[in-house]
């Protein structure tokens, strides 16, 4: 390689050196008198302008924690100590309990895992089953108990609760209506002696 290339190539690596000192030190200038035999400017001014854009404000929202209570949505029906709509003890559910309102019925697929019996939930009313239609209908008279399963439906029945009314006209009126369940406890675990039917104000 020629003394002339390797000149030349010498000069061009002290340039960049030099542009690299420069961007590390903004609005200084570089003296280059050191490089006389360059045919180069004795003094390079450089000067770096930042392009800095403000973004509009973010709101950094925490990610909400996941609920310790499962949530299903599910067909809900209605039913009532009738003779056509249980067996020959109308009044009395699978695990024993006497049928009032707030106790129903879960299909069998759903008490071994998700909802045992003993759970509490909580319902939402999302509406007909089909259409959706008068979603919240009945939720006035959902909020006002926690329901407990208590009973259990035909084999036959899956993904489903049935919902105990004290009259037969007040099942019929319920129909078939999908829901959203809550559960509030998970089969008997921590059960306590109070009303658990009350809801806490």
């Amino acid at each position: 390689m020629s003394l002339h290339v390797s000149g030349k190539l010498l000069a061009i690596g002290l340039v960049c050196a030099a542009l690299v000192t420069a961007f590390r030190l903004p609005g200084k200038s570089i003296d280059l008198s050191i490089l006389p035999t360059l045919n180069v400017a004795k003094t390079i001014n450089v000067r770096i302008v930042p392009n800095i854009k403000i973004r509009d404000a973010i709101t950094i929202t925490q990610p909400q924690s996941a609920s310790s209570s499962p949530n299903y949505i599910l067909k809900a029906t209605g039913y009532n100590s009738h003779a056509s709509q249980t067996d020959s003890t109308p009044t009395i559910t699978a695990t024993g309990a006497t049928t009032t309102f707030g106790i129903i019925a879960a299909s069998r697929d759903l008490l071994d895992d998700e909802i045992p019996y003993g759970s509490l939930v909580r319902i939402r009313d999302l509406g007909n089953y089909k259409s959706g239609r008068g979603a919240g209908h009945f939720q006035d008279l959902l909020n006002e108990t926690l329901f407990i399963v208590e009973d259990t439906m035909h084999p036959r029945k899956v993904d489903q609760v049935d919902i105990w009314f004290p009259q037969l006209s007040q099942a019929l009126n319920w129909g078939v209506r999908r829901v959203e369940v809550e559960v509030v406890r998970f089969g008997r675990e921590e059960e306590q002696e109070t009303q658990v039917f009350a809801i806490a104000p």
